[in-house]
């Protein structure tokens, strides 16, 4: 039995090692009141491990949300969809510096 519960805690803690946190930075259109990015922060949220970390409010009806998440869980293809999925634009933005 001790042999059984070590070797689950072995395989959890891989398993939890493999998991790793990335941020990515995502382009949205289409924000044209207050009420717009809280729909999409919403949808964001509701992805598994999604963080929004900073919101940058752009110049015409556009925005960029900066997220964390889990890359085990999730991925920004996922957040993509979730965005697009409420009625708006979304693109992963390019990374700045390259």
């Amino acid at each position: 039995m001790k042999l059984l519960i070590s070797t689950i805690a072995l395989i959890l803690s891989a398993s939890a090692a493999m998991a790793a946190e990335a941020t990515t930075r995502v382009d949205v259109e289409g924000l044209t009141c207050p009420s717009c990015s809280y729909i999409v922060a919403t949808a964001m949220k509701r992805v598994e491990s999604v963080e929004i970390l900073e919101f940058i409010e752009g110049d015409t009806e556009n925005g960029l949300y900066v997220l964390r998440y889990d890359d085990a869980l999730t991925d920004p293809e996922v957040i993509i969809a979730a965005v697009t999925g409420v009625g708006y634009g979304a693109s992963l933005a390019a990374e700045s510096g390259s």
